[in-house]
């Protein structure tokens, strides 16, 4: 008997979220699971998930809305015309005079009649994100399982007040430090579920490195990566090595302004999956400057890689790096603790870069490689799928 399967969350073109809904989509579709994709976000089809899923497998929220309620469309139309047809016309459909006339409600209205198709809802979220709650209520009403992947840190602010997370059946969580944040709650069952990098055979064919001068920082830049920190750190501690800086996002003007003049450090914007495998083999290090995350992938494709990481304690890095000997952590509050990992690893010789690199690819190896996950996901998710109750 075939499962349907809806997966919701803010999908948009790119981002470490995509990439994990895309290979959580595509590991229950080649399973006998009928699976569907709502985007509560603005997303377009150069989102990174279409290296997953099919196109017709993805729904916009905002369309569905449109489509089915005519004054919200005329209203999104106008909007449209407006400014002169230059985004699609779903980026229009939730605007202010739209919300005032009850916009929400018809959103939810239309979550609701999906979730109720449904034989299990997976939601790909912040807990704070918008629908959230609604979903998971409406899912607990009818007796629907319902799983949240947390794809953030989990803030006191998440939090607060929130007695529906009571109702969520599972949780998945990239590691035991974001679940310890909901120990509070008397029903809290969860798994840990790490991430893989979905460019595995690529990432493991790359050649360990034997210095350690080139550095990469790959992310959205935007001021929770840390990214105008480690620019004016590195500026001033950075001397004999390169900082290459892979990204879009709202600070891509104030980080170009910042590095225009500084030899040692390009801005690079955005590349594709493949041309990011290039740049892996050009460095030996990659950094991660997060003040918050729940993983983040990069240090898995890093590890995957066999490069040096350099990190703050972010998300899961802490327990991914537990078991190497990869021991150089950045405290994105103090400028001094940079210059302190870049002394320690311009020490190393050529023998103990490659054998902490080793180390790195040796832990993904054992712990994170793509299988691995497929089957952690596919044993909680059929496992709830048996134990769903019969109305």
């Amino acid at each position: 008997m075939i499962q349907k399967v809806a997966i919701i969350g803010p999908i948009g073109d790119f981002g470490g979220r995509e990439l994990e809904t895309g290979f959580i989509a595509k590991t229950l579709s080649e399973d006998s699971c009928e699976v569907s994709v709502v985007s509560t976000a603005r997303c377009t089809s150069k989102s990174q998930i279409f290296e997953f899923i099919k196109s017709e497998q993805l729904q916009i929220l905002d369309e569905l809305v449109i489509k089915r309620n005519l004054l919200f469309r005329f209203i999104a139309k106008l909007a449209y015309l407006r400014s002169h047809r230059k985004n699609p016309l779903n980026f229009y459909s939730s605007n202010k005079f739209s919300k005032k006339l009850g916009y929400k409600s018809s959103a939810i209205k239309v979550l609701n009649h999906i979730v109720e198709k449904a034989d299990l809802v997976i939601i790909c979220a912040q807990i704070s994100s918008a629908y959230v709650k609604e979903i998971v209520e409406f899912a607990f009403d009818k007796q629907i399982p319902l799983i949240i992947r947390t794809s953030s840190k989990i803030s006191e602010n998440d939090i607060k007040h929130k007695d529906w997370l009571e109702k969520v059946t599972l949780f998945f969580h990239h590691s035991e430090s974001n679940a310890k944040r909901l120990s509070f709650l008397n029903n809290h069952d969860y798994k840990i579920i790490d991430q893989c990098t979905f460019k595995e055979e690529e990432m493991l064919e790359i050649e360990c490195p034997s210095s350690f001068k080139n550095i990469l920082f790959i992310g959205r830049l935007s001021p929770e990566k840390g990214v105008v920190e480690l620019v004016n750190y590195f500026k001033v501690y950075g001397k004999g090595l390169c900082l290459n800086l892979i990204g879009d996002g709202p600070l891509y003007n104030k980080i170009a302004t910042l590095t225009q003049s500084v030899d040692n450090i390009n801005l690079l914007g955005y590349k594709s999956q493949e041309d990011i495998i290039t740049h892996f083999k050009k460095n030996d290090t990659i950094i991660i400057s997060s003040f918050k995350e729940s993983g983040p992938l990069v240090g898995l494709e890093a590890m995957a890689s066999a490069r040096l990481i350099i990190s703050t304690k972010v998300g899961a890095m802490s327990h991914r790096l537990s078991n190497t000997i990869n021991q150089f952590w950045l405290d994105i509050n103090d400028p001094k603790s940079l210059e302190d990992v870049f002394i320690k690893m311009k020490g190393l010789t050529e023998e103990e870069i490659r054998k902490i690199a080793e180390k790195n690819r040796e832990v993904y190896l054992l712990n994170y490689r793509k299988n691995t996950l497929e089957n952690l996901y596919k044993k909680s998710i059929f496992n709830l799928l048996k134990a769903k109750p019969t109305v």
